[in-house]
């Protein structure tokens, strides 16, 4: 009955559940047993870290092990596959000529699980559309889970930054980036058709965007409203519900402010006070500002992997003369792009820049060629807002940030079928 009522004809949940999970039945026991357990991905991910690490370097690891087996390349072809691959042997070459070797190397060897977890993703584990779609359905169950979590935590524990279930401050990233992909197809369905789906899902939306302000989290918050806007434009919009939809939003968004005062601070006037570009006396410039000045120093290869975490605390904050400011050493720069100015100099900035377009590049393209389906329409927000570069991020090379950002990539590019069979 739910199904039926978030079904379009678009996207026919209730067909597809049915269809998908006779699909599954039909695999053999292999493929079957890691379908099943890709399943489980999001609900493994509101455990913690590690358990959420080990489902997705198994997954890298036994897909790379069948690669081998079949002697399946084609996909190694495609060119955000091919920018990663380089990025990650530029990264290792950077770590052994670098001042930390044995800690480097260790960081930039293990990162090459997350491109592989999203090649899995796309190239087997969800190659047809009803399986994907029965994923899309374990996803917005893991999401309301977190949501359910998350207000339990608001009630009991009120605070500005929640943190179950993981005890971590990182919650939001599970709403803003795991769930990105559902979130993004729930608004393009409610700004589009005018009936009982339109309502549910807008309905569903609504009560997550909430939930997100509550985790005080204010960049997640940032990528899951704009992403969710741009997905009700670029697809199907009716514009006046668009516009109900976002005005009912904002009305939300304001009610908790007025509601939780501390809150409406923190996302207004010291979200604007803390804006790096515009604020250079603040500890989020600062750790942009180390990462630029490690990156001058040893602009070609820089200084390998996560390697700022040990040399920033070296570097003279009062150089270069005409950087504004002073640095900010923390575990790493605060985002991607600075980062990898630093780790891996020029060359692999360019590498991964080649890579984050190429990933949203090919995610436009299944956008014109599949446009009917709103999972594929919308896929390419999900690099798109993921990978902006103006943004505070986490370590390129660190975990909870990769789970979260590289799960939601994966299903990004499961839409992305034609290109990576023909190559």
């Amino acid at each position: 009955m739910i199904l039926k009522l978030i079904s379009i004809s678009e996207l026919d949940f209730h067909r597809s559940w049915n269809s998908g999970w006779n699909k599954v039945k039909n695999l053999n026991k292999f493929d079957k047993f890691m379908t099943l357990f890709w399943f489980l991905g999001p609900f493994i991910y509101l455990i913690e870290r590690d358990p959420a690490d080990l489902w997705l370097t198994l997954i890298g690891l036994i897909f790379l092990l069948r690669c081998i087996k079949r002697r399946e390349w084609g996909w190694v072809s495609q060119l955000w596959f091919k920018s990663a691959l380089a990025l990650w042997v530029f990264g290792l070459f950077s770590a052994i000529t670098g001042p930390e070797p044995f800690f480097t190397f260790q960081q930039g060897f293990v990162w090459i699980r997350f491109p592989l977890y999203a090649a899995a993703a796309q190239v087997w584990l969800a190659n047809d559309r009803d399986i994907r779609i029965l994923m899309f359905l374990s996803i917005l169950t893991g999401m309301l889970i977190m949501c359910a979590i998350l207000i339990a935590e608001t009630i009991i524990e009120p605070k500005n930054r929640l943190s179950w279930p993981y005890g971590d401050l990182v919650p939001g990233g599970y709403i803003a980036k795991v769930s990105l992909p559902v979130f993004c197809v729930l608004i393009a369905i409610a700004v589009s058709h005018k009936n009982k789906a339109g309502l549910f899902s807008g309905i569903i939306g609504f009560f997550s965007i909430i939930v997100s302000t509550l985790t005080g989290e204010r960049t997640n918050f940032l990528i899951r409203a704009c992403g969710g806007m741009l997905a009700g434009l670029v697809w199907k919009p009716k514009f006046k519900l668009y516009a109900v939809l976002i005005l009912i939003e904002i009305l939300a968004v304001i009610g908790v402010f007025l509601i939780r005062p501390d809150l409406g601070k923190n996302f207004t006037s010291n979200f604007v006070k803390q804006i790096p570009i515009v604020n250079t006396d603040t500890g989020y410039w600062g750790s942009w500002r180390g990462g630029i000045q490690q990156g001058l120093i040893t602009p070609i290869k820089g200084i390998g992997p996560s390697g700022t975490r040990k040399t920033c605390i070296n570097l003279n904050p009062t150089q270069p003369k005409w950087l504004p400011g002073e640095n900010y050493c923390g575990n790493h720069p605060h985002n991607f792009y600075v980062q990898l100015f630093a780790e891996v100099g020029i060359i692999g900035l360019i590498l991964g820049s080649i890579m984050f377009v190429s990933i949203t590049v090919s995610c436009i393209r299944v956008r014109k060629t599949n446009f009917n389906c709103p999972m594929a329409a919308t896929a390419f927000v999900i690099p798109f807002g993921l990978f902006f570069p103006i943004q505070q991020f986490g370590s390129f090379y660190g975990q909870w940030g990769n789970l979260f950002i590289w799960f939601a990539i994966g299903f990004a590019l499961s839409q992305v079928q034609k290109s990576a069979k023909s190559t």
